[in-house]
């Protein structure tokens, strides 16, 4: 029969980072709401010295005032640390943390004084741990807990990190589970550094003492979240445009990894082939084509200070032919969509640079507005230079979505259209200035608020006719018929057009809240959910 000590345990998971900046909080908050959705009681126990689950979640200071300041031997109550949040969810001890002795104090009366409240109150308690590896304010911690999630990101530093934990968290728990969470994940590197072998990655860099045994090491894998700038927390205020430019910006990148694809690679490229796809699709600025193809061959040889791509890329003798890489790259630069793509890239980036600082949804201004009108200009042309050249549906699936949210960007610089957007947003006054409230945004999300959601599909409802007479505008001065979205009977396709308008709105008035119910029509809020359930069923099997 298990102990009290040992259910505690079971229900106990731990979220840690080797180190700080890669959406450790974030994923503490999302794991706690998608169990809260499940109907499990969630307690998220704020171990961090900065209290960053409370920034995330913007909970009020008057919230936090009636908590103790310290803790301290005589607390007797958890209640005299808990901040309930939504339903289902709290979160304890919220307070800063700074105070010499003060996790031993907060060991004691989590999994001593308050063992039975906890077990009593919450089905899962999720401890959100500081970022590092300290002894007394992290480590001390793991034998009380089921299991540990290690948040990385995919880049050098981040994964040694994260296999330093692993390895001294294997000194003090052998047996304890290890799960990683794989945050900004893109699937193609640099010099073929692979972005989820982090024992590898940890193992190459450090000395052969330190180095982990990949066949003991006992990690599994459960979340691979891609980049995503609805999950920037600096985002504070809303920069709908910006947003706008970014659906703009992630469909001009999904048509010119299109283009890439189709371009056959030639045998005697070898495994370089798809690095070499990589540093194309993701090369900045416009080289000239020889430039270009000089550049790939240093990339590919790791000239260019990285590892040499082709040794690391599958290609069994880590050899290539320059002049395959140089046919490659001028059958690339020959397409008809190539510099319409590039130069589209280019513009819809530094628009959204800018706009992200001055392009406020409760600004009294609109400030420079250049930097959308050149964007706005570079994407059409690159629907200009779809319609003409598109050879596969899926290209000109793309061109229709390039043209529906085009017809969104243009629509929202209107007074009427960002007065309709500004009235859903929940707000409140902040040091005389008008804020986005986070708090209620994020609480009506979570807890479906009816009225919220009237007014958003209220809005939707509104928009929608605006927006397919924008479209119908653009479509009769350009001629752009061929690119319309078209159902199977030939007719325009309103039903589409209809959900990509109720997806980007949704995504864009959402955008900044750090929580996977505000842009569920995207790819990262859909794996951070599958993520959080992957976690929740190793949980309840143990």
């Amino acid at each position: 029969m298990a102990t009290a000590t040992q259910s505690l345990q079971a229900r106990v998971l731990a979220v840690g980072s080797g180190k700080g900046g890669v959406g450790k909080s974030t994923t503490t908050v999302n794991l706690a709401i998608v169990a809260a959705k499940s109907g499990r009681r969630v307690g998220i126990v704020d171990l961090d010295p900065l209290s960053n689950v409370a920034t995330i979640l913007d909970v009020p200071t008057r919230d936090l005032v009636r908590v103790a300041e310290r803790v301290t031997r005589d607390t007797s109550s958890l209640a005299d640390q808990t901040v309930p949040l939504f339903r289902n969810v709290d979160l304890l001890f919220p307070r800063p943390k700074l105070e010499r002795g003060e996790s031993a104090r907060l060991r004691a009366a989590l999994f001593e004084r308050n063992r039975s409240d906890l077990l009593a109150r919450y089905d899962l308690v999720i401890c959100d741990m500081p970022a590092g590896i300290g002894r007394d304010e992290n480590l001390a911690f793991l034998p009380f807990v089921g299991a540990l999630i290690i948040v990385t990101n995919p880049e050098p530093t981040s994964h040694v990190s994260a296999g330093g934990y692993v390895r001294v968290a294997r000194e003090i728990r052998p047996d304890l589970p290890v799960l990683f969470w794989h945050n900004r994940h893109r699937e193609t590197m640099p010099g073929g550094f692979n972005p989820v072998d982090v024992i590898g990655n940890y193992n190459r860099y450090v000395d052969d003492e330190l180095r982990i045994d990949p066949r003991a090491a006992a990690v599994s894998h459960v979340a691979i979240i891609p980049d995503d700038p609805s999950l920037n927390l600096l985002q504070q205020t809303l920069a709908f445009e910006g947003h706008v430019l970014g659906k703009l910006l992630d469909a001009t990148q999904m048509l010119h990894k299109a283009v890439i694809a189709g371009i056959e690679p030639g045998g005697a490229l070898g495994g370089a082939a798809n690095q070499l796809r990589y540093y194309l699709s993701a090369h900045p600025g416009r080289p000239s084509p020889d430039e270009l193809s000089q550049e790939a061959v240093r990339y590919l040889t790791g000239q260019d200070g990285a590892p040499a791509a082709a040794a690391t890329s599958g290609d069994p003798n880590g050899v290539f032919d320059a002049a395959a890489v140089d046919s490659f790259v001028h059958r690339y630069a020959d397409h008809p969509l190539t510099v319409p793509l590039r130069e589209a890239v280019f513009a819809i980036e530094r628009a959204a640079e800018q706009v992200v600082d001055q392009q406020r949804l409760f600004a009294t201004g609109q400030g420079d507005r250049r930097p959308i009108t050149r964007a706005a200009a570079a994407v059409r042309r690159l629907i200009d230079a779809v319609d003409t050249h598109a050879v596969t549906p899926f290209e000109r699936n793309l061109g229709g979505i390039l043209l529906c949210y085009l017809a969104v960007l243009l629509i929202s610089a209107a007074p009427q259209v960002r007065s309709l957007i500004a009235a859903v947003i929940p707000r409140r006054s902040e040091d005389g200035r008008i804020v986005r409230d986070r708090r209620h945004q994020i609480r009506n999300l979570i807890e479906r608020n009816d009225t919220y959601h009237r007014r958003y599909f209220t809005l939707v409802r509104k928009l929608y006719p605006v927006l397919v007479h924008q479209i119908n505008r653009l479509v009769d001065a350009a001629g752009w018929g061929g690119i319309v979205l078209r159902a199977r009977d030939g007719s325009v396709n309103r039903n589409a057009y209809l959900k990509l308008l109720t997806h980007v709105l949704h995504d864009s008035l959402h955008a900044g809240l750090g929580i996977y119910v505000g842009f569920r029509y995207n790819q990262a809020g859909r794996a951070i959910e599958e993520g959080a359930k992957n976690v929740l069923g190793q949980v309840s099997r143990r």
